[in-house]
């Protein structure tokens, strides 16, 4: 048997026998998941969905330019992990936050990639998902002129058989404190197109997929539990102090990240 994690449910959520998967909007998932980098007691997972088609900007991304490219109006937030945008619609998101060289984390945020998607791919395949690890090792620099994540596969994403891009992920480090969000296809979206493929699951076997990956790559196991009071002031305070504030989405300008 592995070691232990948290697999974060709803403040109100009762630990079941289903995998708990969050839906509320963006600026509520990104100030949470801030909110464990910084308090977070003990290795900790969240599940999501984006009920409501949002963009992410990447940490370092333009705003303006990247909304420009846009085919609709949506809401926008601002992650403080790296990489491209991304269209969250049609996908499950997971975040997780620890301590690198603990629980199974390696000591590295560039082992991250490799050690998470490997696992992930492996539980994927057994679902019936017909994927691959993207064997490029340099990295795809269409980003530099194409601002969307997805059109990007960096080394490890998961990529279908016509080589769209499938899952990715992308970390923050704080000291030795790392959050990893990654974004796990079910559908492409109007912005992405042919640059998305989704896995070819349904929800449910994805979610599983994706939650039996991540255990497998940390050698542990799920203890279901609610965010602690601690967590869930820090995230309201981050949520009034940044996730709020247009300035922080359009400029990137607010409290320090």
């Amino acid at each position: 048997m592995g070691h232990p994690i948290r697999l974060l449910s709803d403040s109100g959520q009762q630990p079941s026998t289903t995998i708990p998967i969050s839906d509320d909007d963006g600026a509520a998932h990104m100030c949470l998941d801030e909110a464990l980098l910084e308090q977070a007691q003990v290795t900790t997972l969240r599940l999501y969905r984006w009920p409501t088609a949002t963009l992410s900007l990447g940490y370092f991304q333009d705003h303006d330019a990247v909304t420009a490219s846009l085919p609709a109006p949506m809401p926008v937030v601002r992650r403080i992990t790296g990489g491209g945008a991304i269209w969250h619609h049609h996908e499950i998101t997971y975040a997780l936050i620890g301590r690198l060289g603990q629980d199974g984390l390696p000591q590295h945020p560039r082992q991250l990639y490799p050690l998470l998607h490997g696992a992930i791919l492996k539980h994927l395949h057994v679902a019936g998902a017909h994927l691959t690890e993207n064997p490029c090792q340099r990295g795809d620099h269409r980003f530099r002129t194409d601002p969307r994540c997805f059109a990007s596969p960096a080394p490890h994403d998961l990529i279908a058989p016509d080589q769209a891009k499938v899952l990715g992920s992308a970390a923050r480090t704080r000291h030795d404190r790392v959050l990893i969000h990654g974004s796990l296809k079910l559908a492409s979206n109007p912005w992405d197109g042919p640059a998305v493929a989704g896995c070819g699951l349904a929800e449910a076997p994805a979610a599983q997929a994706l939650l039996n990956g991540l255990l497998a790559a940390l050698n542990a196991t799920a203890d279901v539990a609610p965010p602690e009071a601690q967590e869930l002031a820090a995230a309201a305070a981050l949520r009034q102090a940044r996730y709020s504030n247009n300035a922080w989405i359009t400029r990137r300008h607010g409290p320090p990240a």
